[in-house]
């Protein structure tokens, strides 16, 4: 019994110091470790009637999120209690009984989330950032449903196979699974997202595009530009892909003339630092890290309930899943702000134009309404990207540092 001990010991400590090991790996970046960052004052920055306008356009989506993320919570709490009845007036077999319960607890979290989705594009309208109407809007949110019904059986088909296989070692197998599904999701994913969407224009700016790409190193990433001006004001670019499907997307409220070339150049160059430095990569590093300790919760918490192979208990399964989510959020966002400021650095590196990308920076809070020093709580639950005054400071850092 001792010698069992001590080495399911040695293997938890083996477990914890690889994890370590890896996160430590996973977390560093390119920015110099002695970098000298200036603190930026918003007061100092921008005029106060912008900071108050966009305090009131952060500050009531920010407590829509809130209020949003318990009423969510509360509806996973009433579904758990209504698991068994629910499983009994389905007949269907184990594996069935549970999609279907899952499936009906998915519905019921949706329809609570309608209403703060609707205050939203409420407000967004209120501000001149949204241009969806109210009825486009909802007629919008069917394919999402379905989508997460679809996404949900899977999912959940999977996890009840693997538990009733493998019992309480279900977790083991099921992390690493989700893990690599969802890297055949980001490898896929990209190429629909190409539909509809088109190739920059020929001109001076795209030409600059392709050089920034070229000197990040990512030069055969193609460019594609999506329309979404018929639906927000707001600007917005990502980067996404794994391998031959990675690419950028510009959306096409960057070219409407608020955004002058040498900033869409940065937006662009950022863009080309995520895929420079592999951040999708360590992105499923980290899903592994953490999905692998959320799925062992879920098996600890639903033990005491028979398992999650009972169908049953799938409501309070995605409760707890809810939860640890709710928990480990503050620390993904740490993880992406880290790789946000590397991009950001990437692209100051690549256009050596500081300036430019300060002008970026203050443009998301001109015309995104992006708060530029945040209340901490949201800062730390919120926001995946550095603040806005924080990007400014590491644009300044960077133009000091080559003096």
């Amino acid at each position: 019994m001792t010698a069992t001990r001590v080495g399911k010991g040695a293997t938890l400590v083996a477990l914890a110091a690889g994890w370590a090991v890896a996160a430590w790996y996973l977390s560093r970046t390119s920015i110099p470790g002695d970098l000298r960052v200036p603190h930026v004052d918003a007061q100092s920055e921008f005029p106060a009637s912008v900071l108050r306008r966009s305090a009131r356009y952060d500050g009531l989506l920010r407590w829509a999120w809130v209020a949003g993320t318990v009423m969510t919570l509360a509806a996973l709490l009433v579904f758990t209690r209504l698991g068994p009845r629910i499983a009994r007036a389905w007949a269907l077999g184990r594996v069935a009984t549970g999609v279907m319960v899952g499936t009906l607890t998915t519905l019921g979290t949706w329809a609570i989330g309608l209403p703060f989705g609707a205050l939203s594009l409420w407000w967004g309208r209120r501000y001149g950032l949204e241009k969806q109407g109210y009825l486009e809007w909802a007629l919008a949110q069917w394919p999402g449903l379905l989508g997460q019904v679809v996404g949900l059986t899977i999912a959940l088909t999977i996890l009840l196979l693997l538990a009733g296989r493998f019992g309480r070692r279900w977790w083991l197998v099921a992390a690493p699974l989700f893990v690599a599904m969802g890297a055949v999701l980001v490898l896929v994913l990209p190429y629909l997202e190409t539909i509809g969407t088109r190739a920059p224009h020929r001109t001076q700016t795209a030409a600059e595009i392709r050089r920034l790409a070229d000197q990040e190193g990512v030069g055969d990433t193609p460019v594609r530009i999506q329309t979404k001006s018929d639906e927000t004001t707001a600007v917005n670019a990502f980067a996404t892909g794994l391998g031959p499907s990675a690419r950028v997307f510009l959306w096409d409220t960057l070219f409407d003339g608020r955004f002058t070339s040498h900033e869409i150049e940065v937006v662009a160059a950022h863009e080309f630092g995520h895929i420079a430095h592999r951040h999708i990569w360590k992105g499923l590093g980290w899903s592994l890290l953490l999905t692998a300790p959320a799925f062992l919760v879920v098996e600890w918490a639903t033990r005491r309930r028979g398992g999650l192979q009972q169908p049953e208990v799938v409501p309070y399964a995605l409760f707890v899943l809810a939860l640890v989510g709710l928990v480990i959020t503050p620390f993904g966002n740490e993880v992406s702000r880290r790789y946000e400021a590397e991009a950001d650095w990437s692209a100051l590196r690549a256009t050596r134009d500081p300036q430019a990308a300060e002008g970026v920076f203050r443009k998301f809070t001109r015309y995104d309404l992006v708060q530029p020093s945040p209340p901490a709580w949201s800062y730390v639950w919120l926001d995946d990207h550095p603040t806005v005054v924080q990007r400014i400071a590491l644009a300044r850092a960077w133009r000091k540092s080559k003096r």
